[in-house]
């Protein structure tokens, strides 16, 4: 073999391989195609990640651009209010409290508007003025000058002036002026005026608890009209912006800023001035002539419910209302329960005439005891009075006779007939504090039957001297019950608005009005043979006497009350007096029937009612009518 042949030989598996190994087969193809899959699965990848990342930092631009906005545009006031509160302090200008007026106009409360000086001594050293400044405000304030400078030679914060009493310092109008003017020439550096609103009560106790006071402590009315009325009277305090230096203490300089306070409402009461004078001293003279604890006085308009007068012994001083005892602070005329005794009767037998179950003229055999659930009920006399019809049963006011009559109505009808007139609950007056009374619901049936008897005659009831008026109110009007009240109308914005006038409420029918007219005309003539009622020459009145002694154990428990309408068949007004525990003489006939009866002629007077009795005089006394006037009405 020659070379070449063995050169080829030796060649030929190498170049077998060769064309072996460089051509394509099918699972050769097959791994291209999936790394291209591959490779552009990965791509997309890429892509998805680069779209999430895009994303994120779109929201977290906007939530950036949503944040800045935020701030900058919906929370740029409180920003302010934030920056302000760094250089600025807010001093409240009180809104000026609404006043209260009596029903002719004359002012019961009134809100009195003075400046207060305030003063940073930091400011008064810093432009060495501490001597000139004392000397000035002495003379424009008439304090001290020792006094002053005591005040204001103190380091750090504002100061407020005060008085030798140790209270804020309130200026006069004059002295006022000279301050202002001293200010505006640049005269008082560091020192500024705040205004300050008091309470003044310019009758002084007039009306007290029916009024109320302004507390000094938070300017909250307390009690009365002032308590009840508070949103309506407080008004809307405005905002004094003073600068203050980096410490937060005030400069005490001119204002920057201000927001106008709105007045309260002005308030014009039903009471008439005039008459709750006469009410509160008369009643002051007859406590102290029967030595009594206490009393009330009531005077309302039947046909409306409105209070003329409401007059309580004792009472306080609202402009010096922490001088004076907590108990006296509130309103016996609607928060005090006692047992009103015979004043009830009318009430009762009334209820009677209404419920069918008594006339006028039924006659009643009063043996002088009257047994309910086993137990002897007796005359306040202790007497017997024989054969008498209803008329005299209120004459002779007979326990007897008004417990005999609620028995013949019955627990149920006789209860509705408490609740009708008001008893038991509250009488909706515009006055804080109101009690409804006490009606006993006794469980054992004889317990129910001596309660129903003695609630006939004005015992074992607790109620509120307002409820006894405004029940006699409905005997006046026909038998419609109103609600009583003391706010006549409102006028907002210190007066200077929108006037809202109270319509009077009818609450319901008591009884008929043919049962009213009854009880009216027994009235009249119970009252004209009823010791110490006679007296009032000319005109009809329908008035009952009540002495109530609830505590057997205790004597000097007593009430001796008069409740009443006059004239009696055309009422201009519906009169209660009300003794507390009198001494002299327990009894209404004697303790409280004067009162009333004077009250009533200078009521008829001042309300120029002519007689309606023309003619007939007085009728007759309780002498001349052949009855022992020591035998009349307790």
């Amino acid at each position: 073999m020659s070379r070449r042949g063995s050169l080829l030989t030796a060649l030929t598996p190498l170049l077998a391989r060769a064309r072996t190994s460089s051509r394509p087969t099918w699972d050769g193809g097959r791994s291209w195609r999936e790394r291209e899959r591959s490779e552009q699965a990965t791509l997309r990848q890429a892509r998805g990640r680069q779209a999430v990342l895009f994303l994120l930092l779109a929201g977290v631009l906007a939530a950036l651009l949503g944040r800045t906005a935020y701030w900058q545009l919906g929370q740029r006031d409180a920003l302010a209010a934030r920056a302000d509160a760094q250089h600025l302090r807010a001093f409240a200008i009180p809104a000026g409290r609404g006043a209260i007026y009596d029903a002719n106009g004359r002012p019961l409360a009134v809100s009195v508007t003075q400046d207060s000086v305030i003063a940073d001594p930091d400011v008064i050293r810093s432009v060495k003025a501490m001597d000139t400044v004392v000397a000035a405000l002495a003379t424009l304030t008439g304090l001290p000058q020792a006094r002053v400078r005591a005040q204001l030679d103190v380091p750090g914060a504002y100061v407020r002036l005060r008085g030798a009493d140790g209270k804020t310092l309130l200026l006069q109008q004059a002295r006022s002026d000279g301050i202002r003017a001293a200010l505006a020439g640049g005269d008082l550096p560091g020192v500024a005026l705040i205004p300050v609103v008091t309470r003044v009560y310019p009758a002084g106790d007039l009306a007290a608890q029916t009024l109320g006071f302004v507390s000094l402590n938070g300017g909250a009315g307390q009690y009365g009209v002032e308590q009840r009325e508070q949103r309506l009277l407080a008004g809307t305090p405005g905002q004094l912006y003073t600068a203050v230096d980096a410490a937060g203490n005030p400069l005490a300089t001119a204002p920057q800023r201000s927001t106008p306070a709105v007045p309260g409402a002005d308030l014009t009461l039903t009471l008439d001035a005039t008459v709750q004078y006469w009410a509160e001293q008369g009643l002051a003279r007859t406590v102290a002539q029967t030595g009594a604890g206490g009393g009330t006085v009531i005077v309302l308009d039947p046909r409306s419910g409105a209070i003329r007068a409401l007059a309580n012994v004792p009472s306080f001083d609202p402009n010096a209302y922490a001088r004076s005892p907590l108990a006296t602070l509130q309103n016996p005329a609607v928060s005090a329960v006692y047992d009103p005794g015979s004043v009830m009767k009318a009430v009762t037998i009334a209820s009677g005439i209404d419920a069918g179950a008594v006339e006028p003229g039924t006659l009643f055999d009063d043996t002088g005891t009257l047994v309910a659930g086993g137990t002897p009920i007796h005359n306040w006399d202790l007497s017997a009075h024989g054969m008498v019809n209803m008329t005299q049963v209120l004459q002779f006011s007979l326990n007897t006779g008004a417990g005999w009559v609620a028995t013949q109505i019955g627990r149920e009808r006789f209860d509705r007939y408490l609740a009708a007139f008001g008893f038991g609950a509250k009488t909706g007056v515009d006055l804080p504090d109101e009690s409804p009374g006490i009606i006993n619901v006794p469980q054992a049936a004889d317990e129910a039957a001596l309660q129903l008897a003695e609630n006939g005659f004005g015992e074992g009831i607790g109620v509120t001297p307002l409820q006894v008026a405004a029940a006699y109110g409905a005997l006046a009007n026909g038998g419609v019950l109103m609600r009583p009240y003391v706010v006549a109308s409102v006028a907002a914005d210190g007066g200077a608005g929108a006037v809202t006038r109270t319509q009077p409420v009818a609450v319901r029918q008591a009884v008929s009005q043919p049962a009213a007219r009854s009880i009216t005309q027994m009235l009249v003539s119970s009252a004209y043979v009823e010791t110490g009622m006679y007296l009032l020459p000319g005109y009809s009145i329908a008035a009952k006497t009540g002495t109530s002694t609830p505590d057997p154990a205790d004597p000097t428990v007593t009430y001796a009350s008069v409740a009443g309408y006059a004239p009696a068949y055309d009422p201009r007004f519906v009169l209660l007096v009300k003794l507390d525990h009198p001494r002299t003489t327990i009894y209404g006939a004697t303790a409280a029937a004067p009162l009333w009866r004077a009250l009533a002629a200078q009521l008829l007077t001042y309300y120029q009612v002519p007689p309606d009795r023309t003619g007939q005089g007085n009728v007759q006394t309780a002498g001349q009518s052949g009855q022992d006037p020591n035998k009349l009405l307790p």
